[in-house]
């Protein structure tokens, strides 16, 4: 991405983790025991592995979660730090499984992408790269203390069919729409040799898409079942709305005296300096009053679950996120590669009252120095997971989860800021079968 980036809101920030921009790999609690979920039969099969619901033993199966995120961001220039700990507290997610006969219906709904919410205080690293870009026509100075806000939505709502073929394999075709709304409010405040200039945008973009899902699933005997899911891209159109920032930041050009005595010398001054801000793809996005595709990459997934012993389940997956296939307007997957996950876990059956799970996965995103910018960036990450499961009755279970994920640092190369992730996450689920 071009350097000069002004703001802003963190959109894979919020994205916990995420084998793309603008994917969420967690749909349920379960995830954060295990994450190798693609080729294990359950209810959790209404996101991850559609067509092994087909599998389930007859019933209705209700799946309600929330997942907890602490999370901690950071990003850091010329010895400037700026932070934001603001927590995920409640992100929930439901599947219902109907399963009867050959047949299952399925249905999710969940945070796709996005996931909650970051506040910087004091602003982000843009604003101290911003007081150099200012230096070029004076003594500038980044006065601190603005706030920068941003949130991220993408509500997901799937539903679909599984159908066995025979006793080994089966079906699945679903249809998925996605409600996106991202916001961005914040300030950030200069001074030119002694003059303000100033920055206050509040936008907000919102749209809606279709995509659909596609599953099959292989189940030869007990103990081994393999599972595959393809999402076609969904199409997403975002329209903007920006209130503050193209109006007031030219009356701040306009009003600086230091400005106005070089545009008289440098006739054009001004409008150089206001390009370098607002024709920035990371600015356009959010202040460009015309509707625009960001959509959401497609991507396949493939896992085996293997019952080495009566108590014991192994699995295994992995998630290929088609990025540079995916349309985005304003360059926002520029210089991406495509993104990857590999998971591994083990369900182990303490009694006949507890299951204890623990899972690993690591994430590539498809990210690369090239990419980093305040507005996105995707740090490769490791997960570590463990979590219980308690068979409170014949028909209720309860699960419980935790998740370490450890981020690979990041620095631009653009601008050298450095980024920073670390987040501990919790979940909780009830799953009850009538």
């Amino acid at each position: 991405m071009k350097n000069k980036a002004l703001l802003l809101h963190l959109i894979t920030g919020v994205t916990i983790f995420a084998g793309s921009i603008d994917y969420l790999s967690q749909q349920d609690a379960e995830y954060f025991g295990n994450p190798a979920l693609t080729g294990k039969i359950g209810v959790s099969g209404a996101y991850y592995n559609p067509a092994g619901t087909a599998f389930m033993e007859d019933g209705t199966y209700f799946q309600i979660n929330n997942q907890t995120h602490l999370k901690n961001y950071s990003m850091e220039l010329n010895g400037e730090k700026f932070e934001s700990s603001e927590p995920s507290v409640i992100v929930p997610s439901i599947q219902i499984v109907y399963k009867k006969g050959n047949r299952s219906y399925f249905f999710n709904a969940g945070a796709l992408a996005g996931g909650g919410e970051v506040i910087y205080d004091g602003g982000i690293g843009t604003f101290e790269y911003m007081k150099d870009v200012f230096g070029m026509f004076g003594d500038a100075k980044y006065l601190r203390g603005g706030e920068v806000k941003g949130s991220s939505y993408y509500v997901a709502l799937t539903g679909g069919i599984a159908q066995k073929i025979n006793s080994d394999w089966s079906v699945a075709a679903g249809i998925r729409y996605v409600n996106a709304t991202r916001t961005l409010k914040g300030k950030g405040e200069f001074e030119l040799n002694g003059a303000p200039i100033n920055f206050d945008i509040d936008s907000e973009r919102k749209g809606q898409g279709v995509g659909g899902i596609f599953g099959l699933n292989y189940h030869p005997n007990d103990r081994l079942n393999i599972g595959f899911r393809y999402e076609t891209e969904t199409v997403l159109r975002l329209s903007n709305e920006e209130h503050n920032l193209d109006k007031k930041f030219k009356n701040s050009l306009r009003n600086n005296p230091t400005l106005i005595f070089i545009d008289k010398l440098k006739p054009g001054a001004l409008d150089k300096i206001y390009n370098l801000v607002l024709e920035n793809k990371a600015v356009t996005e959010w202040v460009d009053g015309h509707e625009k595709k960001r959509n959401i990459p497609a991507m396949a997934s493939l896992g085996m679950s293997y019952k080495m012993t009566d108590k014991l389940l192994v699995m295994t997956s992995g998630n290929y996120y088609f990025i540079k296939d995916t349309y985005a307007g304003f360059g926002a997957y520029d210089n991406y590669d495509n993104g990857y996950e590999i998971a591994a876990g083990l369900n182990y059956i303490l009694n006949c009252k507890w299951t204890f799970m623990t899972g690993y996965q690591y994430t590539n995103t498809g990210a690369n120095t090239k990419t980093y910018k305040d507005t996105d960036y995707a740090l490769n990450a490791h997960l570590y997971g463990i979590g219980a499961k308690y068979s409170y009755s014949p028909n209720l279970d309860l699960m419980g989860t935790f998740a370490m994920v450890f981020y690979e640092d990041g620095t631009s190369n653009s601008t050298g800021i450095k980024y920073k992730k670390h987040v501990n996450s919790i979940g909780f689920a009830g799953i009850y079968k009538i």
